[in-house]
């Protein structure tokens, strides 16, 4: 036996490590792979408005079903995004951090090119 430890080694466990979300699984985290417009943050007022706001542009832009919101911290740490809500186009972070009106999300999905 090692002194504090030190010295003993760990075994290796074989466990699935699975995320809680903090809006109890409907975030659609096994839709990420399909998604092309993503919001990360589904815990404050803030994301949760930016997400209504994102699907109301992309329905104006005609791209409806295509928008989906994360509030899994494990997944918005894959984008490296450090401030909530994040706005993902096309796997690539375009905004973080603050609240995206309508207008704006219109904006950022038309300048991302995914309407071509």
């Amino acid at each position: 036996m090692g002194f504090l430890n030190f010295g003993k080694k760990k075994e290796a466990k074989n466990e699935t490590v699975t995320s809680a979300c903090c809006c109890g699984s409907q975030c659609g985290i096994s839709d990420i792979e399909d998604a092309r417009v993503i919001v990360l943050g589904a815990c404050c007022a803030k994301s949760s408005d930016t997400f209504e706001n994102v699907k109301q542009a992309a329905q104006e832009l005609g791209l409806t079903g295509e928008v989906v919101n994360i509030g899994d911290v494990v997944e918005i740490a894959k984008y490296g995004v450090m401030s909530t809500p994040a706005l993902v186009i096309d796997s690539k972070v375009v905004s973080m951090g603050k609240l995206i009106k309508v207008s704006e999300a219109k904006t950022l999905i038309g300048k991302s090119g995914i309407m071509e």
